[in-house]
């Protein structure tokens, strides 16, 4: 008796299957059919420095900002910027800015680009600028 009760659950599954009823069913696996929205290619990149390179201040953000429109502007390749960004996280995982941004003094020397560095983004941003002299005279 319970294999006949078997067949008759396994036979009506199954219709509901092939009569296209069972489309709730799709729902339960966690598989969706929408599609991937991708930012554009700047914000991206300008987002994925900030988080890998651990930029904290509004300040280091800034300084990456200006890479990402260096990236734009075509006068730095985005290649070579993902490269620098992987050398400096090898180089110092826990706070790897600092020797992403002599890296990129140096490459950017190479190819002759000017780069700002992250002190002449302080010293644009006048807040900023008055806090790190204030800063400076207790140490």
């Amino acid at each position: 008796m319970k294999l006949s009760a078997l067949m008759t659950a396994v036979a009506m599954t199954l219709s509901l299957v092939a009569a296209g009823l069972a489309g709730s069913a799709a729902a339960q696996t966690g598989i969706t059919n929408s599609t991937v929205v991708v930012p554009t290619q700047g914000a991206a990149l300008d987002d994925y420095l900030i988080s890998r390179l651990r930029a904290t201040t509004d300040d280091q953000r800034q300084y990456i900002r200006e890479i990402v429109k260096l990236v734009d502007q075509n006068k730095l390749e985005k290649r070579v910027v993902l490269a620098l960004e992987r050398y400096a996280r090898r180089k110092s995982p826990y706070f790897p800015l600092p020797a992403y941004e002599r890296a990129m003094r140096v490459e950017a020397a190479k190819r002759r680009v000017n780069v700002p560095t992250l002190k002449e983004i302080v010293a644009r941003n006048g807040v900023s600028a008055a806090r790190a002299v204030r800063d400076s005279r207790f140490r």
